[in-house]
């Protein structure tokens, strides 16, 4: 197998272009010219393999003052005046990630979004979009979503006008964490790979101004997965990404931490009744609200993903239309939604779940003895172990001794969650346990669940312990108007749920 060097720096004035152009790569070692005809002569192979040895570097956006809302046009002045008029390391660095993806000669950029950071490439360039899957290893039947600047900008791609039923979602939610379904457009300038075995495409308009600025700067639809290896969690920072990415890609665009901690809501509009595939930042009964409040088929906006059981046996809440429908593969099996299918979020540790029962009747303990039993012996420095705690007390209520004469590890120092961190000693010192005092609210655990899975990763814990997410007592059988604090408190649940369950690697009743 070739190893593909990636482009450290791309200038553009050193190649004039005739038409579309494809990735440069460059190969480990000097290559005769039967192996050169070969790899010409698939291409399409060539693109599905990682880049390697790339010098990853991040690229602040802090500095380019640019404005919460804009048009395109505006974002990309500032895009030309700044990059035309500074001469530093900065600004150089930031035209090489931008015409490395307009031209599709170089790995994905990851970029910020308000929900998690993205990793970005031109939607129309099928090489480019191979590159995705090779440097995330995600399975290449699962869809991208594509990310466009303005509902002007989406409809100039499809070339048709977005349909009547999203208009009024559009006006309410974009920008925002909500995508939405359209019809592969008949002449579709959209890679095949954005939307394998699909007769659909996901779109979204991110409300992060520095997402829309890059996606306008480009002046291309940006396919954007989230920018983490396969299957770990997403990345609320550039430095989540860099941790995941280092070597893969050349650059990463920060724009400081993520809002909302939780992707998108995807929602089929062309289905009737609408139906949610992937729980997220937009919820259900705001659909539900905004459909009556408009007339239209969103009133009845229905479950179409696998709801998890409830913990405790609470009742499963009221879907707003009472539909509850499970579509969570095409006819063909391929996944009709990013993360309708494979398991992912998943930390490096074990991730274990424990409802209130088990906790009550100390499985916790129990699940802590059978570690320390099954523990290597030449373990140094014992097990490691983080608890999250939202409901229940810290350290899981376990009796712990705490640290001392211990220095606090780099990568808790280092962490915007080290004021809500406790360590403990368990077991004669056995075990040392971190917890992390999240809290009971909802949006906390939401905003806060993938930074703490990577922090446990970084203090190298092998377990990682927290209690299955409670509905909320008042809301378990409520029958709370859609649109209100209590049923969007309810849809927050079920999206957070879905995380931390798809993250789990054992749950404990």
């Amino acid at each position: 197998m070739f190893s593909r060097f990636c482009v450290s720096a791309f200038d553009s004035r050193l190649f004039s272009f005739s038409g579309p152009v494809h990735r440069t790569t460059f190969q480990a070692r000097p290559l005769s010219s039967s192996a050169m005809d070969t790899i010409m002569a698939n291409r399409q192979h060539l693109s599905t393999l990682p880049y390697t040895h790339c010098h990853t570097r991040i690229v602040s956006l802090a500095e380019l003052q640019i404005p919460e809302h804009a048009s395109d046009d505006e974002y990309r002045r500032i895009y030309r005046t700044y990059t035309q008029q500074r001469s530093t390391s900065n600004a150089r660095l930031l035209r090489d990630a931008i015409e490395s993806i307009k031209y599709g000669i170089s790995p994905p950029v990851a970029f910020p979004t308000e929900t998690v950071y993205g990793l970005g490439s031109d939607a129309t360039n099928e090489p480019a979009i191979s590159g995705i899957f090779a440097a995330k290893g995600r399975p290449s039947d699962n869809p991208l979503i594509v990310h466009v600047s303005s509902v002007a900008h989406l409809e100039r791609l499809t070339g048709e006008p977005l349909p009547e039923i999203y208009r009024p979602v559009a006006q309410k939610f974009w920008p925002g964490p909500l995508t939405i379904l359209l019809p592969v457009p008949p002449n579709s300038v959209f890679a095949k790979n954005v939307h394998p075995a699909q007769s659909t495409i996901g779109f979204r308009i991110p409300s992060s101004k520095y997402a829309r600025f890059f996606i306008a700067a480009i002046d291309r639809p940006i396919a954007g997965p989230s920018a983490n290896s396969s299957g770990k969690p997403s990345p609320t920072t550039a430095q989540h990404v860099l941790d995941d990415l280092r070597g893969k890609i050349n650059f990463i665009l920060d724009g400081g931490p993520c809002d909302v901690g939780v992707e998108s809501t995807v929602v089929d509009g062309l289905h009737d009744p609408p139906l949610i595939l992937r729980p997220g930042g937009v919820s259900q009964s705001e659909l539900i609200a905004h459909g009556r409040e408009h007339g239209n088929a969103f009133a009845d906006t229905a479950i179409g993903y696998k709801r998890h059981e409830v913990s405790s046996g609470a009742a499963s809440p009221a879907s707003g239309s009472g539909l509850n429908v499970s579509f969570i593969e095409d006819v063909n099996g391929a996944p009709r939604a990013p993360g309708m299918k494979y398991r992912h979020y998943a930390p490096n540790g074990r991730l274990i779940l424990f409802s209130q029962e088990a906790v009550s009747a100390g499985k916790v303990q129990s699940k802590l003895a059978e570690i320390i039993e099954s523990a290597s012996p030449d373990l140094g420095e014992g097990v490691k172990v983080g608890t999250i705690s939202c409901h229940w007390p810290a350290f899981a209520g376990l009796p712990v001794s705490p640290v001392e004469d211990k220095s606090v590890p780099s990568a808790l120092a280092e962490s915007a969650y080290e004021p809500i961190v406790s360590i403990g000693s368990y077991s004669e010192g056995s075990i040392t346990l971190y917890n992390v005092q999240v809290g009971p609210k909802i949006a906390d655990l939401g905003h806060s669940l993938f930074g703490v899975l990577r922090l446990f990763d970084e203090l190298g814990c092998s377990f990682i312990f927290a209690e299955t997410v409670r509905r909320s007592d008042a809301l378990a059988s409520s029958t709370a108007t859609p649109g209100s604090q209590q049923s969007q408190v309810r849809d927050l649940e079920d999206a957070v749920i879905d995380r931390i369950e798809k993250a789990a690697a054992e749950r404990v009743d």
